[in-house]
This record gives C-alpha cells, sequence and structure tokens, in this order.
C-alpha cells in the first residue's frame, strides 16, 4: 500500500515538473539569446560609432585639405607679390572682392591707440577714430577670434567708432589676431569671410592660419617701416631746426620759411602762424602764413575758416587734428576738408597757434602729426629766441630815451642809401635835419625832465606824421643828437620832401605839449637837403641839410628851408 502511495505521488511530482524545466529552459534560451542581441547591437554600435569617427576623421582631413589648398592658393598670390604693402592689399581684396559691400583692414596696436596699417572699403575717418573695448583685445590677446553681431556689435566701442557708412556694411565683424598674449600686436578686422559658402568655423580656421602665415613678415615690415619714419623724421627735424636758426636778424622770413617747408613734409596746403597780443582787442595776430596762392575771394574765405579753427585751438592746450566730419560739427563745411592745430607756448603759456588746413580729406599720418607736434615746440622756443635777437638788436640800434633809430643806425642807412642812387636802383633821396627851437631854454625853465618829456612826445608825434606819409618803405626817423632828429625819405624829392618838412613842422607847432599841468608851446626849424640835387656823398648831404637848417633858424625859426629856396615861415 505504502507502495503504491509513492508511486502516485512520483507520478505527480514528475508530471509538475516537465513544464517548470521546459519554462526554466526556454527562459534560459531567452535570456542567452538576449544577450547574444545586446552584446552584437553593442558590438554594432561600435562599430556604428568607429565608422562615424573614420567619417567624421576623414571629412576633417578633406576639409583640413581644401582649407591648405585654398591657404596655399592664397598665400601664393599674396607672397608672389614685388612688396608685402601690394601683398596684404591682395589680401585684403580675397577677403573683400566688392569694397561698396563693405571693409576690411589689417590694424596695429599702437601706444597711442590703433593705426590701419592697411584698409580696403572703409572710410577715411573711421581709419582715423578706430577703437575697440578692453574685452575685446583681452580675447585677442588669449588667441580668440571675436565675432561681433547683433546686440553685442550695437554696444561695442568699435562700431561707435565707425562712420554711419560703414556702419551700414558692419552686419557682423570679425576679428583675428595677429600675434598672441604679449605678442600680440595686430588683427585682421573684416565684415566678410573666406570661402563664401563655407562654414563660419571653416572660414574662421582658414582666417587664423593666414594671419598665422603673414604676421612674420608683418612685423618685419611694421619694424621696418617705424625706423623708416624714425630716419626721416630725425632728417626732417634737423632740417627745420637749420631753418628755425636761419635768418635771425629776419624772423619772420625765416618763420615764412619754416611754415613752407613743414607743408611740404606734411602734405599740407595751406600754414599760418598766430600769436596772441598782450590786451589787443582785435584778438590773435597773424604773425606768419604760406602755401597755396588762391583768388582774392577764396583768399578771405580760407583765411575766416582758418580764424574759425582758432577759437577752437586756443580753448585747448594739445595738437588737434580735424577730419572732415569734426570741421562740419565747427561750421566749416567748404574747401578745407582737413586741418590740424597746435598750440605754440612760451613755458606753460601758451602765445600762439599754429594751423596746418588743406583741401584733402585724408587725415595726416601718425608720424606727420608728431613732426607737427615737433614743430609747434621748436617754434614756442624760436620765436622767443627771435624776440630777444630782435629787443637786443632794437636797443642797439634805437635811441634809448625816444625809441627812434640812433645815430649810428641812422649813418648806416644813410650810407646805403646814397650808394643806391649811385648805382641807380633809386632815383633820388631826401634829408629832413629838425631842429627844437630854444630847446635850452625849457631845459633851464623847467627842468631836464621835462626836456626829456618833450623830446619823447616830439618823437612820438613825429612817427605818427610819417605813418600817414607815402614815402618809401626804408623811410626812417632817428635821434641825430641832442634835441636834433632827422628824417631819411628815400625816393623823394625836394619838393615832397619841402611837403613833409612843412607838415611835420605843423604838426609840431598846432598843439602845445602837456608837463607838470602846463602846455609847452614848442616849435620845430628844418632844414632840407636831398641827393642827388644837392650832393651825392653822405657828408656832403649832411652838410648841406645843416646849412638849410641854419638858414631856417636865422629866419626866425619855426620854419622850413633849403638851401635852394626861400624860407617857407610859420603862419
Amino acid at each position: 500500500m505504502e507502495t503504491g502511495l509513492l508511486t502516485q505521488i512520483g507520478a505527480a511530482t514528475s508530471g509538475n515538473f516537465l513544464p517548470a524545466a521546459l519554462a526554466l529552459i526556454c527562459l534560459l534560451q531567452y535570456a542567452y539569446y538576449a544577450w547574444r542581441s545586446d552584446s552584437g547591437r553593442s558590438i554594432l554600435n561600435r562599430y556604428r560609432n568607429d565608422v562615424s569617427g573614420l567619417e567624421n576623421e576623414v571629412a576633417s582631413i578633406n576639409r583640413d585639405r581644401s582649407l591648405t589648398r585654398i591657404e596655399n592658393q592664397v598665400l601664393r598670390e599674396i607672397l608672389g607679390q614685388s612688396g608685402f604693402d601690394k601683398s596684404l592689399a591682395l589680401l585684403l581684396k580675397r577677403f573683400l572682392p566688392d569694397s561698396n559691400e563693405g571693409f576690411a583692414a589689417i590694424v596695429r596696436f599702437e601706444s597711442d591707440g590703433l593705426y590701419v596699417q592697411q584698409a580696403r572699403g572703409l572710410d577715411p575717418q573711421s581709419r582715423q577714430q578706430l577703437a575697440v573695448d578692453p574685452e575685446t583685445e583681452e580675447l585677442l590677446r588669449a588667441g580668440k577670434t571675436v565675432v561681433l553681431e547683433g546686440g553685442t556689435l550695437a554696444r561695442s566701442r568699435l562700431f561707435a567708432s565707425l562712420t554711419p557708412n560703414d556702419r551700414r556694411h558692419a552686419q557682423t565683424l570679425f576679428l583675428v589676431g595677429i600675434g598672441q598674449g604679449s605678442d600680440l600686436f595686430a588683427f585682421l578686422l573684416t565684415s566678410s569671410l573666406i570661402p563664401v559658402g563655407a562654414h563660419r568655423d571653416e572660414q574662421l580656421e582658414l582666417a587664423r592660419r593666414l594671419m598665422l602665415c603673414v604676421s612674420g613678415n608683418l612685423r618685419q615690415t611694421v619694424a621696418i617701416e617705424k625706423q623708416s619714419n624714425l630716419l626721416r623724421s630725425t632728417r626732417e627735424m634737423l632740417e627745420l631746426k637749420s631753418i628755425a636758426d636761419s635768418y635771425p636778424d629776419q624772423p619772420l622770413k625765416m618763420l615764412e620759411r619754416f611754415i613752407s617747408r613743414l607743408l611740404q613734409l606734411t602734405g599740407a596746403e595751406r600754414g599760418a602762424l598766430y600769436m596772441l597780443v598782450k590786451d589787443s582787442p582785435a584778438g590773435p595776430k597773424l604773425l606768419a602764413k604760406s602755401g597755396l596762392s588762391l583768388p582774392v575771394g577764396i583768399e578771405g574765405r580760407w583765411t575766416q575758416l582758418e580764424e574759425m579753427l582758432l577759437h577752437t585751438g586756443f580753448t585747448q592746450t594739445q595738437l588737434l587734428s580735424y577730419t572732415e566730419h569734426d570741421l562740419r560739427r565747427l561750421g566749416i563745411d567748404s574747401l578745407i576738408s582737413s586741418a590740424v592745430t597746435c598750440p605754440i607756448r612760451h613755458g606753460q603759456v601758451v602765445t600762439g597757434l599754429l594751423c596746418l588746413t588743406r583741401r584733402n580729406q585724408v587725415p595726416l599720418l601718425p608720424a606727420e602729426v608728431q613732426l607737427v607736434q615737433w614743430a609747434g615746440e621748436t617754434l614756442g622756443t624760436t620765436i622767443q629766441r627771435a624776440l630777444a635777437f630782435v629787443a637786443i638788436e632794437r636797443q642797439a640800434r634805437q635811441d634809448g630815451l625816444t625809441e627812434l633809430a640812433n645815430r649810428r643806425t641812422f649813418d648806416l642807412q644813410l650810407q646805403r642809401e646814397m650808394q643806391l642812387v649811385e648805382q641807380g636802383v633809386s632815383v633820388e633821396c631826401s634829408l629832413l635835419l629838425c631842429d627844437l627851437d630854444r630847446f635850452k631854454m625849457i631845459n633851464d625853465h623847467y627842468g631836464h625832465q621835462a626836456g626829456d618829456e618833450v623830446l619823447r612826445q616830439t618823437a612820438a608825434r613825429l612817427k605818427e606824421q610819417l605813418l600817414h606819409m607815402r614815402a618809401s618803405d626804408r623811410k626812417l626817423l632817428a635821434r641825430y643828437g641832442g634835441e636834433e632828429m632827422a628824417i631819411l625819405l628815400p625816393g623823394v624829392g625836394v619838393n615832397g620832401a619841402m611837403r613833409i618838412a612843412e607838415t611835420v613842422r605843423e604838426a609840431i607847432a598846432k598843439k602845445p605839449f602837456p608837463f607838470g599841468g602846463e602846455h609847452l608851446p614848442i616849435t620845430l626849424s628844418i632844414g632840407v637837403a636831398t641827393c642827388p640835387l644837392q650832393s651825392t656823398t653822405a657828408a656832403g648831404l649832411i652838410q648841406a641839410a645843416d646849412a638849410a637848417l641854419y638858414k631856417a633858424k636865422s629866419s626866425g625859426r619855426n620854419c622850413v628851408c633849403s638851401t635852394f629856396d626861400t624860407p617857407v615861415l610859420s603862419t
């Protein structure tokens, strides 16, 4: 009975185990196949990734080969030029085939700002005032390529420094450094990249490669250019210094030559030197000018525009360079398209202004601006030296009391005029010897201070009279000695000399001289002599005039006489 029961239990157990075993086997098989499937997919994915990597590597190699091919092609073109400047011009043309559609430029970092080495499609005014943000410069020094667009571009200092015309072409700007870190010395600025249609990353990579290739030649060119500019500037300064040291006795001639040569060296067309005159209501005085000859009407208008620059120039203590846009803001919209004003100093005080102007709207180069700055400093020293020389010469030639020419100056001038008459250069020359009547009585009665004052006032009135006379530019008024004064009139005959003498005599006699609350009546006796009518030598002419003066004294004083006439008495 027990055996039968076990048999029944075994049969039942065997019937339940078989499905479970089959299920387990199926599960194991599924797990195995799932494992094999996952492993296959992993291998397949790995294979796919490897293939994708190989494809990317091949594509990168192909892109690199394509960029290298374009790079080599561009380098062959630009480096095959006869000069590096032409190479840069061709490189910029590669980036910007049509200069009306944008701009490209090689820009250098200098101690005083940015300097455009070469540009295509960029306005002259933009070239002069180009600027970048410090953050942009830091990115370039870090080896980054800077892309400005959208709001970043609109807020940038670079965009603000462009003219409205250049801004219209500046939808996106690319800046690629030339050099890196402390070695950064320039960058490419362009509104377009090459090759056209390629991905931007590829375009920027090509731009970086090209800038790396030209950096060595560009650095060498810049070094040579700076050395050449230094040598040229030194030579030009020495030349101008030589002019400044010449003609010490003719300061105006020296200044005109100095300005004329400065115009040639800077390419300016007109130059004018204005000086401030102490306590003068008329304002700055034109001291010297040189340059382009213009019709009278245009000359006057140009001078007016220069005077407009003076109002701004004299309010500044530093050199100012004006573009056409700057001039328009000042109201100068014709004739002058670029200008420079440089203050002239005596110590720390501005005493004058040098103004250079031209019709060309291209502003002066930095080297030219530096030369103008140096010229202004040199003129400040030169003018003071010239003024000191003139003052010393004036003291040597002048009488200390009356500030008229002294006897030595008179004798030298008289000798020269006699030689001119003898050589036929001048037709005739007249001499007036003037003597104050009864001058000793003034000294005896009123004192020597009164006598000195009478001499000073007489000299002043004679100067005033000669200013109104249409006599030679070489006319000379001198203190001959004591109370005698001499008037030399080159080119004036005896009749003209007699009329002038009478005018002078009358000017003294008609108005008493104030002194110490009194009015002193003063008169002159004048003797007139003419060369060659009465003598052909200096000594003979003086003797003839002295004889005529003695005749005037003998005729009652206060009259004009010549040895060929009767006295012209006072009325």
